[in-house]
Parts: C-alpha cells; structure tokens; sequence
C-alpha cells in the first residue's frame, strides 16, 4: 500500500527507481512493460499470486528478451557449444 511502507520511504524510492529503469529499458530498445512495480500488503497474498500469474503470462506474450538473442548470437559467434539446461 503506498505510504505504508515499513521503512517509510522505501516504496516512493521503489517506484522513481522503477520508473527510471524503464525510462532506460525503452532507451536500449527493450520493451519497459518487462518490469512492473505493485504496492502490497503482506496480508495480499491471493493477489499477489494473480499478479505474478497475471505478469509470467505478459511476459511469456512478449517472448525471449532481445537480451537472450544477443547472447545467442554472442555464443554462436564464439562458437562457445550450447549447454543443456
């Protein structure tokens, strides 16, 4: 919940920071929509399992990272092996 953060400020300080990591993800081409901030209270545990149901579907919309393709490419440019996961 905004204000009620234990530590007074520290969700303010999450959301400027949150905003600035998205202001830079657009920057460098990556979709900002990749990183999302949510004010909770520990008692909102239901919801705060829909909204990770909710974000993991989004994300798994937009598919792989650019970042994961660059590093594919990196690798196969290397002609570093692929490792199993």
């Amino acid at each position: 919940m905004e204000g009620q953060c234990h530590f007074l400020e520290g969700n303010f300080n999450a959301v400027k920071r949150v905003k600035k990591v998205k202001k830079m993800l657009l920057m460098l081409g990556i979709n900002p929509d990749r990183v999302e901030f949510y004010n909770l209270s520990a008692a909102q545990g239901p919801r705060w399992a829909e909204i990770c149901t909710e974000f993991t579907q989004k994300i798994n919309a937009m598919g792989p990272s650019p970042i994961w393709f660059a590093l594919q490419k990196k690798k196969d440019a290397s002609g570093i092996e692929k490792q199993a996961a």
